[in-house]
């Protein structure tokens, strides 16, 4: 082989790895939609190397990080979030809440993710580790922010539990459910079994 073809070799192949390099994360999407969209073995492929990818949901571990992040909230912010601004005046507890909120939104966003990759099992674990740790951070944490959001952890936990029943088409597994509260969630498995049981009739 010539020096030209060799180096010619060596040219193209620095200039596929400086493209590849170059690609951000918006783009790396945008151009495996397009790979996928036009062979339908190729999207399979890509959809069985994501499920791979993903971590599998541990129920105690999600538990962990929800108690963690939830107390990790600093009751400081609440007070640079409420006051009034320019357009109104926003209560501390309504601070409180929204910070609560923020800080379990990344867990939900991973049940729907699992979700629409229908990776039930792995939406179920998750679900459970959420409802595990905003029951124990009510339980056990001596957070200040509690006292600004009296009420944010039994509302949030009904939306949690809201989303479970919401994962697939098929009936939800409401016994198997109500024996997990019973078990993990003593003190709010009754009026949780209540509601399951009403939005199942």
């Amino acid at each position: 082989m010539s020096k030209k073809a060799i180096s010619t070799q060596r040219g193209n192949a620095r200039s596929k790895r400086t493209v590849l390099e170059s690609i951000t994360g918006d783009d790396a999407l945008a151009i495996l939609k397009s790979l996928a969209a036009r062979n339908r073995s190729l999207a399979r492929e890509i959809e069985e190397l994501a499920k791979a990818r993903f971590s599998p949901a541990e129920m105690d571990v999600i538990a962990a990080n929800v108690v963690m992040e939830l107390e990790s909230l600093d009751v400081e912010e609440v007070w640079d979030r409420s006051g009034s601004n320019r357009d109104e005046y926003v209560e501390p507890s309504e601070a409180a809440w929204e910070m609560f909120e923020e800080a379990l939104q990344p867990f939900r966003d991973e049940v729907a993710r699992f979700q629409r990759l229908s990776m039930f099992r792995e939406a179920d674990l998750a679900c459970r580790g959420i409802l595990k740790g905003i029951y124990d951070f009510n339980a056990e944490s001596s957070s200040k922010l509690k006292e600004w959001a009296v009420d944010a952890p039994g509302e949030y936990f009904g939306t949690v539990l809201d989303d479970w029943q919401r994962l697939s088409r098929q009936p939800p597994a409401v016994d198997s459910m109500t024996e997990f509260l019973k078990t993990k969630c003593p003190e709010w498995a009754e009026r949780a079994a209540k509601s399951l049981r009403r939005r199942r009739r």
